[in-house]
């Protein structure tokens, strides 16, 4: 200390240095709403034209997901395949470096491919499915066309606005991708006698490159080529056949145009059609200066559009997190000013200005390390610093104050600063220690609430590291000064407003508190743990809420049709639904619906299984009136019994990671018709249930399905081949994707198509087999002279869990009833009884997350626990110590839980983390009075009495104060900060206003007792 004092200007350049550092952290680091959360996913996309969902599965997704299974670091695979279409979802094991995976999964999926059928597509491979999202734009006009023609003019943005550092991707919707689309004419096709396999061969041979390789000459070598035109040209130029001595080419037997692929998305806002622009950011951009560059390059973009074409500002990230950070720094602000109140009152006015200062420094230090420890400025990270507030000032004021207390025992400036230190120094190292030993567990929560929580943890142990450090190099320093100068000009140092009363708190609890609650020591223990216990059986009363829902005004709703309902179907009904939601609800502000694949990624909420029959309505109330939780609650039964037609899902945003259905029970088993009908009875089972309120099954509703019954016996006897039929009525439905050509510089699909008249599905009757002949004139038979169709039902998508045909059944909670876990626990246990060989069943979904996470903290917190006996262990050199002092701990959860009892907050994930936290907290009081006791001993010659009493009395207001600027600190966010966080704050308040009564009545006490009998 002597030498830190001599160089105290050097400690005072150092400390400025790391201010300056922690401003241009500070202005360096990037700001956000929530902190980003990764997760490690990829998707592989593949079209089968025409499959239905057994084909799709058996020639598609098992292949690609037996080559998958052989991939390191592939945690689980999801698949659905559906008519059509195979997607699977894959799930990467934790890991710090995904590129390598990704990598596997692409070769994994090339090999796979080799396998599949000409007709199927490429697959695409996603490694990008979790973006942050910055802005979304509408662009509106009364008429869909006017939009549409709008397409040239806008192809450039995504250029200009991945141009922007920062912005990873955008997304339209709304707008459908364009195709070459070949249209073969049956009449023509049949003047001609031509059948579509030639058309596709001489198109082949068209397009289809040419290596010509080289020429050499006596010095010179020469590539070779072949002149080409354009190839849309080249296309309508394709020689087909010959009709008489006239060339007959594919411009004279089909249509051949640019068109608009089918819409998959119809977006509405306002009354207004509208085509939908998303901007995502890449990770770890600042999203406010970001969305400035966004906005000056709207400004300059739009100046392009129509005038009829108005461009509208939906959504915007920064909006929120100025709403957030005005929010939180109003908070931050409260509680600094509330702090320094305290301090003030409590403290000389010079001590409490320097104590004071001490808040600003840590927290300026305290952001050097985010950024080398991935976390930026968020709310999370924000509140763990308003936490810090109340925390980081005690060890300022107890440093502070027994340098004080030196002095006005008559030391000089130099042993004042020194004993002081001494005194204090080794329980304020470890109390940090032990504050740091609380948090850090924390950091290694597992899963997406482990990295949505990480930032508070590491930016409060980061303050609380700064200002224990400050406090014992700053404090000092400047104390040692100042007395120095107090000497020279003998000025009298004046008191805090309140040291007077403070004396009396002093005197009255030495001399009066203390003696009657060691006269029997026993009996206080014992009375004290009877009150703890009875407080906290009322943890059974505590309301349980794992994240709580936001307070945004925004709330979505989804809407799932059966299967095979038509998109302008499905937007008329969530039309219907929005009309009435406008006429019943006037807290309603804005409206929008995105029928299709759903809303982008705004709201935390997507469609499972987007289509034709899904769609989605962002709904936004006004909050100054009325709630997005309330909307929920009044509107989501009320809707499902006003339109039973679809499954209704009505969600807002929740202050944490998405939450999932109460009860998820997936069966697996091989035969797809035992899978289904087992689900289908569960399903029903549930929502036979009052305490269920809707279950759901991941299948989706059966879909109205034509089959083809080809008789081959009379393909064979008159000669047709059964490919030319197959692929004829694919040509006629579908079409079939050829190869990509290129006009005016763009490259399109190039699909061809039979126009045999009927727009939806196929005329046979109209379709012709063509069967040369060689006596003369072919022989011609329609289709329906060897095609009956039949009408059935199919399953709409087939399901995989890790390669396993997996139905998957989600019940949700009725809040009204009581019974849930009960109730589906018997229908469950029964059907596990059931269950036929080879089939499983597996029980997920919130109840069982939310379990594991509270397994995981109760792991957390006996570790905690045990560093914090053994570093107690170590300091006082004794195994009943610390325990006397861990017991604390026990008395802070008691006040916890009474506090979210008298309260009514709810028992959620932040104040669980808030009861943890309060282990490294609380301790410090009792550290600091048994240190004091234990230096008390020797000086009243093993006095225990007259050593507690002494150590008492000494140690009340620093304790009083420390526990006043923690419970201030915290104060503005239980009145008006985040629903979030309020349970957190309660629990760390309560619990510290419990523990520091009962510690300093116990704690006296308790010493007594371990005293006499570790003399017995």
């Amino acid at each position: 200390m002597e030498t830190l004092l001599k160089y105290r200007k050097i400690v005072w350049i150092f400390v400025l240095l790391f201010i300056i550092t922690g401003i241009f952290t500070y202005i360096q680091i990037p700001k956000r709403d929530i902190p980003e959360i990764s997760q490690n996913i990829a998707s592989v996309s593949t079209v089968y034209p025409g499959a239905n969902p057994e084909v799709v599965e058996q020639v598609i997704t098992n292949k690609i997901e037996d080559e998958l299974e052989t991939v390191d670091g592939v945690d689980q695979l999801t698949s659905a395949s559906t008519n059509g279409f195979s997607t699977i979802t894959i799930s990467l094991t934790e890991t710090d470096n995904p590129t390598s995976i990704y990598a596997a999964i692409r070769q994994a999926v090339q090999n796979a491919q080799k396998d599949f059928p000409d007709e199927a597509l490429t697959p695409e491979v996603k490694t990008d499915l979790v973006r942050s999202s910055v802005a979304t734009y509408h662009l509106l006009n009364e008429d869909t066309e006017t939009l549409l023609a709008i397409r040239e003019t806008i192809a450039s943005w995504e250029e200009e606005f991945t141009s922007i550092s920062g912005v990873d991707s955008i997304e339209w919707k709304g707008i459908p991708d364009q195709y070459v689309e070949v249209q073969l004419d049956q009449e023509a096709l049949g003047e001609y006698r031509v059948q579509p396999g030639q058309i596709i061969e001489a198109i082949q041979a068209e397009l289809g490159p040419v290596a010509l390789g080289t020429e050499t000459t006596d010095d010179q070598n020469f590539l070779l080529n072949i002149a080409e035109e354009d190839d849309f040209t080249r296309l309508e130029q394709t020689y087909i056949t010959t009709n008489g001595d006239e060339p007959i080419y594919l411009v004279d037997i089909a249509s051949i145009a640019i068109v608009d692929e089918k819409v998959s998305d119809i977006i509405t806002y306002d009354d207004k059609q509208a085509l939908s622009l998303t901007i995502y950011a890449k990770d770890g951009v600042n999203i406010t200066n970001l969305q400035k560059q966004i906005d000056d390059k709207m400004t300059v973009l739009q100046q392009d559009l129509p005038e009829e074409v108005v461009v509208d500002n939906f959504y915007t990230q920064s909006t929120i997190i100025d709403e957030v950070y005005t929010s939180l720094l109003v908070s931050f602000a409260i509680s600094f000013f509330a702090v320094v109140i305290i301090m003030v009152l409590g403290l000389p006015i010079s001590s409490a200005i320097l104590v004071a200062f001490a808040i600003p420094l840590s927290i300026i230090i305290g952001f050097i390390p985010l950024p080398y420890t991935g976390v930026d400025l968020n709310q999370i990270s924000i509140i763990g610093i308003i936490v810090a507030i109340g925390i980081l000032v005690d060890d300022a004021i107890v440093v502070n104050d027994n340098i004080m207390r030196r002095y006005q025992l008559g030391d000089s400036p130099l042993e004042g600063a020194r004993r002081g230190i001494k005194e204090v120094g080794v329980s304020i190292v470890t109390s940090t220690l032990l504050i740091v030993f609380s948090f850090l567990p924390l950091t290694f929560l597992s899963g997406s609430n482990g990295e949505f929580i990480r930032a508070l943890p590491i930016a409060l142990m980061g303050t609380i590291i700064a200002s224990t450090i400050l406090a014992l190099t700053v404090i000092p320093s400047i104390q040692y000064v100042r007395q120095l100068r107090i000497q020279q000009t003998k000025k009298r140092r004046k008191g805090g407003l309140l040291t007077n009363f403070f004396r009396f708190l002093e005197k009255h609890y030495a001399e009066n508190i203390i003696p009657f609650t060691i006269k029997r020591p026993w009996l206080t223990v014992l009375s004290g743990i009877i009150i703890c216990l009875l407080l906290l059986s009322l943890a059974l009363k505590v309301p349980f809420e794992f994240f709580p829902a936001a307070d945004r005004q925004e709330v979505t709703l989804s809407l799932t049709l059966d299967e095979g309902t038509k998109i302008e179907d499905t937007d008329a009904m969530l039309d219907e639904i929005e009309a009435y939601i406008l006429e019943q609800e006037p807290n309603v502000t804005e409206t929008v619906r995105y029928t299709g694949s759903g809303l982008p990624n705004i709201f935390n909420s997507s469609l499972t299984r987007s289509g034709e029959n899904t769609g989605q309505l962002a709904i936004r109330i006004n909050r100054d009136n009325y709630s997005a939780q309330t909307f929920i609650e009044d509107y989501e039964r009320e809707l499902r019994e006003t339109f039973p037609e679809g499954q209704i899902f009505l969600e807002t945003i929740v202050s944490g990671p998405p939450a999932s259905a109460a009860l998820e029970v997936k069966l697996q088993g091989p035969e797809l018709d035992t899978l289904l009908s087992t689900a289908t009875a569960l399903q029903e089972d549930l929502n036979a249930l009052d305490a269920v309120e809707i279950a759901t099954i991941n299948t989706g509703t059966s879909q109205p399905v034509k089959t083809y019954e080809i008789d081959k016996a009379f393909l064979a006897e008159n000669g047709i081949d059964l490919n030319q039929v197959k692929n004829t009525l694919q040509l006629a439905n579908t079409g079939v994707p050829f190869t990509e050509i290129s006009v005016d510089n763009q490259r399109y699909t190039l699909e061809i198509s039979l126009d045999e008249g009927l727009e939806d599905g196929i005329a046979l009757d109209q379709l012709q087999a063509v069967v040369p002949s060689e006596r003369g004139a072919p022989s011609i038979f329609t289709y329906d002279k060897f095609i009956t169709e039949t009408v059935d039902e199919q399953i709409a998508a087939i399901t995989h869990l890790d390669g396993e045909r997996t139905i998957t059944i989600e019940a949700y909670e009725n809040s009204d009833v009581a019974t849930f876990t009960e109730d589906t626990e018997e229908i469950i246990d029964t059907l596990q009884a059931e269950l036929p060989e080879g089939y499983t069943l597996i029980e997920d979904g919130e109840s069982s997350a939310e379990t594991e996470f509270f397994i995981e903290v109760a792991k957390l917190f006996v570790i905690v626990l045990f560093l914090i006996y053994v570093t107690l262990a170590i300091q006082f050199n004794s195994l009943l110590t610390p325990l006397l002092i861990t017991s604390t701990v026990l008395i802070a959860v008691t006040g916890a839980i009474a506090g979210l009892f008298v309260s009514g907050q709810p028992l959620s994930f932040l104040a669980v983390l808030g009861i943890v936290s309060l282990s490294g907290v609380v301790v410090r009081n009792s550290i600091l009075i048994i240190e004091f006791i234990e230096q008390n001993k020797a000086r009243y010659q093993g006095n225990i009495k007259e050593a507690i009493i002494a150590a008492g009395k000494a140690r009340l207001r620093p304790i009083i104060l420390t526990t006043l600027t923690s419970i201030a600190a915290l104060a503005p966010i239980i009145f008006t900060g985040d629903v979030l966080f309020k349970p957190l704050a309660v629990s760390i308040v309560a619990g510290l206003i419990f523990s520091t009564t009962l510690t300093l009545l116990l704690l006296p006490a308790s010493y007594v007792t371990m005293a006499k009998m570790i003399k017995k």
